[in-house]
């Protein structure tokens, strides 16, 4: 992490940027993504645009492998009624509906509907892709149980690993000197046997440090339990569980299991997810009912797979992803995976298809998500989303990376109680309450310089607003590019005004700023040095302050 002393900030900002904007006699020529949403470069942006409709998904991205057609996709495996269903993309916007790839002959199959919430794995060690999914049995028409499939292509067909009679995991297994045996009182409604556990939202994980396998699951709520919790057994194989092992990881509405400190996150933990990360394991799941605006991803974090874990406070960035306070343009986040796209990581989750309520279906979103350390020092997961607007896809894919990050950063009538290390820390303000901040202005002529050690070959800029309304900017006044020409020489261009669109980022009845949202310029590519982003004016006026969130210059990767 930078740190910068204010004192020789402010010196070295009053060299190298002044308060008014310079402009240059060479116009730069450029495209600007700010009449409609829905239309922009494929090869470098996304949108979360209507491209697909699907429930609880689970995303992997396979890397493109030289003579095979079914690789340098996401895969998007989702919930359906005696199948499972996928879809693929190339570029996160555009996909392609590749129908069934997991289809049981329901003649001879114990499961028959209810197809819920598949987990697709890929484990190096044999090169096949599992498929966990839950569904309902012939012989107990209102329960879930789990089973999984498998291929050798991620497109599939997924063939099934059971013998057709009855799931693979089948907790009755679990030892009876187990306290989660589970013992059901057969004069109730729901009419189980003993060790009966109705199972829903399986999520296989492979220990990067050890290469253990686990099973993370959930206590089904709608099967006549009180809560929705998530459990973990260890695997000796993907088809043998160790039913001795189960434990449970999350207690609803505390912070850990059997302890007697409360947290908000009502009677729902689904949808689980581990990630590990420096040491630690990440134990990410969905809190609230799918359908409420609450519905949000929320983390807890502990030394091993099998837990304790400790669920990390709102306050403390616990949240990763959520659209409290913005669902007037994104309704629910949730159920998701974690995609790793070389040295970046996405989020996948499902959202409604219109964005504004749960009217239609659901439908598949992704944003960047970075960790971020919080005021114990510890290292939290952090969604840069839900967006709607114009974000950059992997660099991976496009062969851009945010060259911003790698900028030395100095502004000009930077408000004292701000700082511009949130200029190009890769993170964007989404919400009130959070860990990460906006660069805040004073009111008037303001400026923000980005300048490179060495020439970076630029293709794209982006500097995003505030997410507050009195605080967004209502045009970016002038950018001016230093760069070297063709024939080594030393050039400079500018851009003129380059307009934010309200229409558009905004809801104007409620003068609620779409989070995320950037007035963004694309051009042909230029080695630049140095770029000075003037502006001026806030939507709040008068000597209302002026907030950026952060700013990305897309430049092409090292070969």
């Amino acid at each position: 992490m930078k740190s910068i002393f204010l004192a020789l900030f402010i010196a070295i900002s009053a060299l190298l940027s002044t308060f008014k904007p310079v402009y240059s006699p060479n116009r730069l020529s450029y495209v600007s993504y700010d009449k409609d949403r829905f239309e922009f470069d494929t090869s470098l942006f996304y949108g979360n645009t209507k491209t697909m409709k699907g429930a609880d998904p689970s995303l992997i991205y396979v890397a493109p492998k030289e003579g095979d057609p079914d690789t340098g996709y996401y895969y998007a495996y989702i919930t359906a009624t005696s199948t499972i269903n996928t879809y693929r993309t190339k570029d996160m916007t555009n996909w392609q509906f590749l129908g069934a790839t997991f289809r049981p002959n329901l003649d001879r199959n114990w499961a028959y509907t209810n197809f819920w919430a598949p987990s697709v794995i890929y484990d190096p060690s044999d090169e096949y892709y599992y498929m966990f999914y839950s569904a309902t049995w012939y012989r107990f028409p209102s329960s879930h149980y789990m089973s999984v499939a498998r291929s050798k292509s991620p497109a599939g067909p997924f063939e099934a690993l059971d013998d057709g009679r009855e799931p693979l995991i089948n907790f009755v297994n679990v030892p009876k000197s187990n306290p989660l045996f589970e013992y059901h009182d057969p004069s109730s409604s729901f009419s189980y046997p003993n060790g009966y556990f109705s199972s829903i939202d399986g999520e296989a994980f492979i220990d990067p440090i050890t290469k253990k396998k686990y099973l993370l699951f959930v206590h089904d709520k709608g099967a006549g339990y009180s809560y929705s919790c998530v459990y973990i057994m260890e695997m000796e194989s993907w088809t043998k569980p160790k039913y001795e092992t189960i434990t449970r990881l999350t207690e609803c509405e505390y912070l850990e299991v059997g302890g007697t400190e409360r947290i908000d996150d009502s009677t729902v933990n689904e949808g689980p997810f581990m990630y590990y990360h420096n040491g630690l394991y990440y134990l990410t799941f969905s809190t609230h009912v799918y359908t409420s605006p609450s519905y949000q991803v929320r983390q807890a974090v502990s030394h091993s797979p099998l837990g304790p874990f400790k669920k990390v406070p709102v306050e403390k960035g616990g949240t990763v992803i959520t659209t409290d306070g913005i669902s007037i343009y994104t309704a629910s986040s949730g159920h998701h995976s974690f995609i790793e796209i070389g040295d970046e990581l996405f989020i996948g989750y499902h959202t409604f298809y219109n964005d504004t309520d749960i009217s239609e279906a659901r439908k598949i979103k992704f944003d960047k998500v970075e960790f971020v350390t919080n005021q114990d020092g510890l290292e939290v997961m952090y969604a840069n989303g839900p967006t709607v607007s114009l974000q950059p896809i992997p660099s991976l894919i496009s062969g851009y990376e945010n060259k911003a990050r790698e900028a030395n950063v100095y502004a000009s009538n930077l408000a004292s109680s701000s700082h511009p290390y949130w200029l190009n820390d890769g993170t964007i303000a989404m919400h009130e309450e959070s860990v990460v901040k906006e660069c805040e202005f004073n009111s008037g002529n303001s400026s923000i310089t980005l300048r490179w050690n060495d020439y970076v070959d630029a293709k794209a800029i982006m500097v995003y607003n505030s997410r507050e309304y009195a605080k967004a900017f209502t045009k970016i006044d002038n950018i001016l590019i230093h760069f070297k020409g063709k024939d080594g020489k030393l050039y400079t261009c500018d851009t003129g005004e380059i307009p934010f669109n309200f229409d558009i980022y905004c809801s104007l009845d409620f003068k609620l700023m779409f989070a995320g949202s950037s007035s963004t310029i694309e051009f042909e590519n230029l080695s630049i040095n140095r770029i000075d982003i003037y502006f001026s004016n806030s939507k709040g006026g008068g000597n209302a302050p002026i907030a950026i969130s952060e700013i990305a210059v897309l430049g092409r990767m090292a070969q």
